[in-house]
C-alpha cells in the first residue's frame, strides 16, 4: 500500500475500486469533526464541497501531500494555505465541463426565446391570443460573447459557433490563438465583448484576480434585448451589480447558476425579477455522468500522483510536479 487517501464525501464504488488495490482508503460524511477525523495521517485528501481550510490542512498531522477535488472550482480550499504547507492542490474539470456548458447554453436559450416567461404566462391562467411582447430572438446570427475560454468556455464557443453565432467575442486573462483560427473567435475588451454581445457567458473560475473584475459599468453596456448568463462564479461579478441591472434594464435577461452569496438568501433581491431572472441552485455541473466521472478521474488523479508523484491538473504549481505523460483517462470512464 502506498499510503492513506482520504475522502469526504465517499466516492461511488466505481471511482472507489480505481485506488482500493493501491491505498487505504478513509471515507467520510457529516460535519466538520468526521472531515478532520478523516484527514489524520492521509497523504492525499479528495474532497467534495467541504470547506478545506488551513486547520484541515494541518489536521494530517503533516502527512498531506496533496488535496484533489472533486470539481473544476477550487475556491472552497484554501490555496494560500496549501502552498504555505508545502501540499499540492489539483482539480478535476474534464468531465463536469461538458455538463455546465451544456447547462449555460439551454438557459440562454430559455431567456433567448422568453420561454420562462411564457411558462409564466400559461401557468398563471393569463394566455389570451398570441403573446406578441415576449417575441424572442434566435442564436443564430447573433454577437455571442464569452468571458474566460478556459474548458467551458471553449465549449461554449464551440456550441455557439454551431448554433450559427454570426460573431462570437471572447475575453481571456490569455490569448487562445489555436482556438480563433478553429471556431473564428475575435478577442476582444471588455468594454466590446459587452457593448455588442447580444448573448454574453460569464466563465471565469474565482480567484484573487477575477473577483469582482465585472463591473456594473460593463453591464450597462449589454445591448438593448441581450441575455446574461453566468455559470462561472457569483463573486467574479461586482456584488449588487446584477441586482442593479435588472432594476434598470427591463429588457435584459439573465441566467444564473452561480451566486455573490450561496445558497441565495430567501430575502434576495433576485427573487424579485422572476422570468426576468432565471435561477438554478448551482448544479449545471451535476448531470449524473459527469459526477461518476468527474469522481473516477479524480481518483485516478490520485492514484496517478501515489504512484509517480505528479499530477495533470495542478492548482499550486509551486507544489505540485505537473505530468508530462497524461494517462488514458478516457479509459477509466464509466460508459
Amino acid at each position: 500500500m502506498l499510503g492513506r487517501v482520504a475522502v469526504f464525501p465517499p466516492l461511488p464504488g466505481d471511482a472507489r475500486r480505481v485506488l482500493e488495490d493501491i491505498a487505504v482508503v478513509v471515507e467520510g460524511s457529516g460535519g466538520r469533526e468526521r472531515l478532520l477525523e478523516a484527514v489524520r495521517g492521509a497523504r492525499v485528501l479528495i474532497a467534495g464541497f467541504v470547506k478545506v481550510d488551513r486547520e484541515v490542512l494541518e489536521a494530517s498531522g503533516g502527512s498531506l501531500e496533496l488535496v484533489v477535488t472533486r470539481s473544476s472550482g477550487y475556491d472552497h480550499i484554501d490555496v494560500e494555505a496549501a502552498e504555505d504547507l508545502g501540499i499540492c492542490v489539483a482539480n478535476q474539470p474534464e468531465a463536469i465541463a461538458f455538463s455546465v456548458a451544456e447547462h449555460a447554453l439551454g438557459m440562454a436559450i430559455v431567456q433567448a426565446k422568453r420561454v420562462l416567461e411564457g411558462h409564466y404566462l400559461v401557468a398563471g391562467g393569463e394566455w389570451s391570443g398570441f403573446p406578441t411582447h415576449l417575441r424572442g430572438f434566435l442564436l443564430r446570427g447573433a454577437t455571442v460573447g464569452i468571458v474566460g475560454l478556459g474548458r467551458i468556455g471553449s465549449l461554449l464557443a464551440f456550441y455557439s459557433r454551431m448554433m450559427g453565432a454570426s460573431r462570437i467575442l471572447y475575453w481571456s486573462r490569455r490569448r487562445k490563438p489555436e482556438l480563433e483560427l478553429l471556431l473564428l473567435l475575435e478577442p476582444a475588451s471588455l468594454e466590446r465583448l459587452f457593448s455588442e454581445s447580444r448573448v454574453v457567458f460569464i466563465a471565469l473560475p474565482l480567484t484573487r484576480d477575477t473577483e469582482g473584475l465585472i463591473k456594473l459599468d460593463y453591464l450597462r453596456l449589454l445591448p438593448e434585448g441581450a441575455v446574461l448568463v453566468n455559470v462561472g462564479r457569483g463573486r467574479v461579478v461586482e456584488d449588487g451589480a446584477i441586482e442593479t441591472l435588472l432594476e434598470e434594464r427591463k429588457d435584459v435577461r439573465v441566467a444564473l447558476d452561480v451566486y455573490w452569496e450561496e445558497p441565495l438568501p430567501r430575502d434576495s433581491r433576485l427573487l424579485d425579477y422572476a422570468g426576468q431572472a432565471l435561477l438554478s441552485p448551482h448544479f449545471a455541473g451535476y448531470s449524473g455522468l459527469s459526477s461518476r466521472m468527474t469522481s473516477v478521474l479524480a481518483a485516478r488523479q490520485a492514484r496517478f500522483y501515489l504512484e509517480k508523484g505528479e499530477v495533470w491538473n495542478p492548482v499550486t504549481r509551486s507544489t505540485c510536479r505537473e505530468a508530462k505523460d497524461i494517462p488514458g483517462l478516457w479509459d477509466w470512464v464509466p460508459r
